[in-house]
């Protein structure tokens, strides 16, 4: 398409990076435990960049820096158990961005047979291995396949907003499911619950 005669070129300075930063934080995300058991050891870290991606094949992703000292070893592991953090699980997510060797004292979790370590009353579990790794500027986006899904005793997700952790309030929101498209795919509508055994997925 060609630009209207009357269109003005507009440049811009250079984004500094508190800006950028600030203004990422605005888009609020979700938190998950990324953990494995890497020959007898322990490793994990907390990730606000989880997402789905494809339902066929199922593919899931997380960002992480690529001055990560625990990537290294977690991608090692042969599965990785990726823990969808509940409401509840602010201190839980605090103590695994802390030092590596405390990040799961005390907390209760299970080691799958792969080596996925999943935690206890999360929203959601999956038991994933690494699909392929995406260099992208500072970060590594990492693709990973997911092999089995669980649901835990927690009902709502913690949310992180601009560097601080949030719940999500719907009091005033329509609580029917969207119907639509979203992500340019028809949006799941629950058909299942009615009976039907042949609903469209959509991530």
């Amino acid at each position: 398409m060609t630009a209207p005669a009357h269109a003005r070129t507009v440049s811009f300075p250079a984004i500094d990076q508190r800006t950028l930063r600030d203004a990422f934080g605005a888009f609020p995300s979700g938190v998950v435990a990324v953990a494995a058991s890497v020959k007898g050891q322990l490793t994990g870290i907390a990730a606000s960049s989880f997402t789905s991606v494809s339902i066929d094949p199922p593919l899931v992703s997380f960002s992480i820096s690529t001055t990560s000292s625990t990537w290294p070893l977690l991608r090692e592991a042969d599965h990785l158990g990726i823990s969808v953090l509940a409401d509840h699980h602010d201190a839980v997510c605090r103590q695994l961005a802390g030092p590596r060797e405390e990040r799961f004292a005390g907390l209760p979790f299970v080691v799958t047979g792969t080596g996925a370590v999943l935690l206890d009353e999360a929203v959601a579990t999956y038991d994933c291995s690494l699909h392929e790794e995406v260099v992208a500027g500072d970060h590594v986006i990492v693709l990973l396949e997911v092999h089995q899904v669980g649901g835990g005793d927690g009902e709502h997700p913690l949310v992180f907003h601009r560097s601080a952790f949030a719940k999500l309030h719907r009091d005033d929101l329509d609580h029917a499911r969207l119907d639509g498209r979203i992500n340019g795919a028809e949006v799941d509508r629950g058909d299942r619950e009615s009976g039907s055994s042949d609903a469209e997925d959509a991530a």
